[in-house]
């Protein structure tokens, strides 16, 4: 099995970083090594498969306890401490009750845990009820897309390995246009093989969309941060930005306009897997304010500052 990859040392943080400096390391690392902007796929992929550990709080504690986010490596066992039976099955006045009221149960033909007992069938005597069918564990699965492919749909080919059984089995998986993070995917009886002729378990696909450098999903609202500069703000701009679904749009950003002012682009977000028609984009305005000046823009904030008799400051 190989080992599990430093996300810390990928995203390029320190093991106490917190959860806004994830995020901001990832998205600038994701802006450079994005394929779409001429990086590296495999790099991409690391990045991503380190911040949706790192992000998500259980699977980080995971990560740092163990040295790995997934549940099925991490060792099980009893914790090393002694146990009292009575705790097991409840305690007096608790669970089962008992151990009293266990034998007598027994006695009569019932089981401690909720179950139907026949000493006739265990001994071999024969004449005892059957056994009752029991539906199988369903199964859960979490499927990775990438944005692009939750926004537009696609399919995805996903292989499964069912409990009780020795082979693996190959699904499709058809992922709507405007999938959601943490949608839920049923294929029935595909779980578990059910027991005394019971039905199969089903097997249940969770979607986890991988993140985007620009763009944040809320339903099938499109969420981004749009830079503007201290003019464009103040005299008002009309800017153009990228759609989610590949075209470009004009925003007018009104004269005036505050840092963090939300402007709407209707129907340009997801598409809408329960109804008809999509999402809004959703631009948050970011003024920029510049760290240098040339001369000329030096004279200019001067001049402006000399003629304002603005009080920005009220108190």
């Amino acid at each position: 099995m190989a080992a599990t990859p430093d996300y810390y040392k990928t995203l390029g943080v320190p093991r106490t970083a917190t959860a806004d400096e994830i995020k901001k390391a990832f998205r600038k690392l994701a802006r450079t090594h994005h394929p779409d902007a001429g990086g590296d796929e495999a790099k991409f992929k690391e990045l991503n498969e380190a911040y949706e550990v790192l992000s998500d709080d259980k699977k980080r504690k995971l990560y740092d306890q163990y040295g790995t986010a997934n549940e099925n490596q991490i060792p099980q066992g009893w914790g090393g401490g002694s146990v009292n039976v009575e705790d097991i099955f409840g305690g007096a006045g608790g669970g089962f009750g008992s151990w009293a009221d266990i034998l007598e149960s027994i006695r009569h033909g019932e089981g401690a845990f909720g179950t139907d007992w026949d000493f006739n069938d265990m001994s071999g005597f024969g004449g005892g009820r059957q056994p009752r069918p029991r539906k199988g564990q369903d199964m859960n699965v979490t499927l990775n897309v990438t944005f692009d492919e939750a926004f537009k749909g696609a399919e995805k080919r996903v292989t499964v390995r069912v409990p009780g059984r020795d082979e693996s089995e190959t699904l499709t998986v058809k992922i709507p246009a405007g999938a959601v993070d943490g949608g839920r995917l049923r294929f029935k009886g595909k779980g578990g093989p059910g027991e005394n002729g019971g039905a199969a378990g089903d097997l249940l696909i969770t979607t986890k969309i991988d993140p985007h450098p620009y763009y944040t999903r809320k339903g099938a609202d499109v969420l981004m941060d749009v830079p503007v500069s201290v003019a464009e703000a103040a005299l008002g701009a009309s800017v153009v930005v990228p759609a989610p679904d590949g075209t470009k749009v004009r925003v007018r950003v009104p004269k005036g306009t505050q840092d963090d002012t939300v402007l709407s682009v209707r129907g340009k977000g997801a598409p809408k897997v329960k109804g008809d028609g999509s999402g809004d984009l959703k631009i948050t305005v970011k003024v920029v304010v510049p760290k240098e000046m040339n001369e000329g823009q030096k004279k200019a904030m001067e001049d402006y500052l000399a003629a304002t008799t603005d009080d920005v400051r009220s108190w």
